[in-house]
């Protein structure tokens, strides 16, 4: 048990970190209300500990300005080992996704020699800045990023891709000049529902974490834009209520802490409960199945005779489900692979880069879909 004071423990910290090299001489500190949420204290608290640095000259304040780490206290790292040290940051790597392009940036490191330092900043915008500053200032020599995308530290990742090789997977953050490696997602989309369409289906749901999300660039528009391509498309009309979302405290929790049997149970319910019912699903990605099966059977309805069901992702689970969860393989491990590889060579040529790798998916079709016509249709 710590008796240290809580401004004491704050001190601590922070003065570590500066350090360790994660705030840079003369870098602002983030601000007094962020650090008392970090730190779960009063702001009261907070002051009380950055009095005590400044008092120290650890750091300095400008009235107006904020608070800076003074010019003689933060450092860069040296050594060897430094020049051939690269960051994976990730949103999220309890996500099955993420964990598989780890598999592909591991496999990439492993061949070229490069240490791999790994962040899992667990969709915390505070946490994605410090690991972002800490690869910035203790040498490493680049950065591959799944970004958060629902509170974006754009400025931030703007200059980090200025001064060094960074590279983002998955999603790409607008107005920063770094390449990307992607899933096609939108084609992947429009496949899975036009699918669906040519097998008679004609009442296609859609279930996503927040609508909300919609109004960032990335994966999530994507699937979502080539959900309604592809019903116009097929020349069916878009049902506003058909696209449910999971609402803010499940969209903020892991789906292992709620349970996987819970996490897409309320909102296919409420797809259950529309004045007129979808004969079809797709879901933003595979763990949502569990919970909608769940609902699925508890409103004495089957998957598929009632209702088909398309995941996202093809994760390990589709196989393990009653039915079998057809599924968007998403090229998980080559998006890591190549991504690293294209990190590594700008780091070898000393040049920055934008382009944009986009990788096709492939759609597993098995036993959660079937023709209107009552046909089972299985890969």
């Amino acid at each position: 048990m710590n008796v240290q004071p809580k401004y004491k423990q704050i001190y601590d910290v922070l003065t570590g970190e500066i350090a360790e090299g994660m705030f840079a001489a003369g870098e602002k500190l983030p601000t007094e209300c962020a650090l008392a949420g970090r730190f779960g204290v009063t702001r009261q608290t907070v002051l009380k500990a950055l009095d005590a640095m400044k008092h120290d000259g650890v750091i300095t304040s400008e009235r107006g300005r904020g608070t800076f780490v003074a010019v003689t206290q933060g450092r860069r790292s040296a050594g060897n080992d430094s020049e051939r040290r690269i960051y994976f940051i990730a949103s999220n790597l309890e996500d099955s996704f993420a964990h598989r392009v780890l598999i592909g940036v591991e496999r990439a490191s492993h061949r070229t020699g490069y240490s791999l330092v790994l962040c899992n900043t667990r969709n915390d915008p505070e946490r994605e800045a410090e690991s972002l500053r800490r690869a910035r200032n203790t040498g490493a020599q680049g950065i591959l990023l799944i970004p958060y995308l629902r509170r974006p530290n754009q400025a931030l990742v703007r200059r980090v891709a200025a001064e060094m090789p960074l590279v983002f997977l998955d999603n790409a953050l607008p107005g920063v000049d770094a390449p990307l490696v992607a899933s096609d997602h939108y084609r992947s989309m429009y496949d899975a529902v036009s699918t669906l369409l040519e097998m008679g289906h004609r009442r296609i749901g859609f279930i996503l974490t927040l609508l909300e999300y919609l109004e960032h660039p990335g994966s999530i528009r994507d699937r979502y834009r080539a959900y309604r391509q592809a019903l116009v498309d097929g020349g069916v009309p878009f049902r506003e209520e058909w696209v449910v979302e999971l609402g803010q405290t499940l969209s903020d929790s892991r789906p292992r802490d709620v349970g996987l049997d819970l996490y897409g149970y309320p909102a296919m319910h409420r797809m259950m409960h529309c004045e007129e019912v979808p004969t079809a699903v797709v879901l933003l990605w595979d763990e949502l199945a569990p919970g909608a099966m769940a609902a699925i059977r508890d409103g004495k309805k089957r998957v598929p005779e009632d209702f088909s069901l398309i995941g996202f992702n093809d994760d390990e689970l589709c196989v393990y489900l009653s039915p079998k969860l057809s599924s968007v393989r998403q090229p998980a491990e080559e998006i890591g692979e190549k991504g690293f590889e294209l990190l590594s060579g700008m780091i070898a040529a000393g040049k920055r880069a934008s382009e944009r790798t986009i990788l096709s998916c492939r759609l597993m079709i098995r036993e959660s879909v079937r023709s209107m016509q009552g046909e089972n249709i299985e890969k």
